[in-house]
């Protein structure tokens, strides 16, 4: 009798913890879905800047979900590594408010991405760049 009341105390974690993965796995969030290489972006950058190349594809995933991706290709002279992380910044275009810092994970050389939800509807700018030297991009968050 005893063997089975602690079995059936030590199994209790171990089902509450084999429900909550299938849980997780059931409901994905609309920006951990992977972006289909034939979708095409909701805005584009390209600007050769003085050390490289920066490109930037945004992505809108719906309900202020996102996906970005930066790729930057230094210019042979250039004295930034493909590895170091360019400075990216978002703001709302007409409010007067300061913008904030996207978390970017590098995915290869050159190669950033950033996945996530933005803090509310409208128009906003992404300047992306190193130092003093900025591209920038408008887009629609819905």
């Amino acid at each position: 009798m005893k063997v089975k009341i602690l079995a059936a105390v030590l199994g209790l974690p171990l089902l509450a913890f084999l429900v909550l993965l299938i849980w997780g796995g059931m409901f994905k969030s609309p920006a951990a879905e992977p972006i289909d290489a034939s979708e095409s972006p909701d805005a584009v950058m390209s600007e050769q800047l003085t050390d490289g190349l920066i490109e930037a594809q945004v992505y809108l995933t719906g309900n202020l979900g996102y996906q970005i991706n930066i790729q930057f290709s230094p210019v042979e002279a250039s004295t930034i590594a493909a590895t170091m992380r360019p400075d990216v910044n978002l703001a709302m275009v007409d409010m007067h408010m300061d913008g904030y810092t996207l978390p970017l994970e590098l995915i290869g050389a050159g190669a950033w991405r950033s996945k996530g939800k933005m803090p509310m509807a409208g128009l906003w700018v992404m300047s992306i760049g190193f130092g003093d030297e900025f591209a920038e991009v408008t887009f629609d968050a819905k």
